[in-house]
């Protein structure tokens, strides 16, 4: 049973990831009560024809404007991580070849390091929202719900 803590949590996070699509419309509806106050029935309808078809639009906008920004960030993280593990990596590759520079094991580690290294690579480029969402509903259970 999901406890009302929980509960709230989970409400909270929907509105804040909302929060953009909420105002537009209360604008869009606003706007609408103070357009048909003022118009005869006819231009009514036009005005609402009209309005419905702008909220479309925004509703669009702000929705593309959004996954836009959430693709950079992606891309953003996707480089940052990439930068942080070659950085470590190549750490490990100095000390390795600095331990044993001529030894067979140094060799068989630094290529045990480097074929880890380009598995970290195919992983970091495969990062996207998709792959976000797929490791989310994999690990629902295990996460804190900050993260759900």
């Amino acid at each position: 049973m999901v406890s009302s803590r929980n509960f709230r949590q989970a409400v909270r996070a929907r509105l804040a990831e909302h929060f953009e699509l909420l105002l537009t419309t209360a604008g869009v509806i606003i706007a609408l009560l103070l357009t048909f106050s003022q118009l005869d029935r006819g231009t009514q309808g036009l005005a609402f024809t009209f309005l419905v078809w702008l909220q479309g639009f925004l509703i669009w906008a702000v929705r593309r404007h959004s996954r836009l920004n959430r693709d950079r960030l992606v891309w953003k993280l996707r480089v940052m991580l990439q930068d942080r593990v070659n950085n470590q990596l190549t750490v490990l590759l100095g000390v390795a070849e600095l331990s044993h520079p001529e030894s067979a094991a140094a060799e068989e580690n630094v290529d045990t390091a480097m074929a880890a290294a380009r598995e970290v690579a195919r992983e970091l480029d495969s990062l996207s929202l998709e792959s976000l969402r797929a490791w989310e509903l994999r690990y629902a259970r295990f996460l804190p719900m900050p993260l759900r």
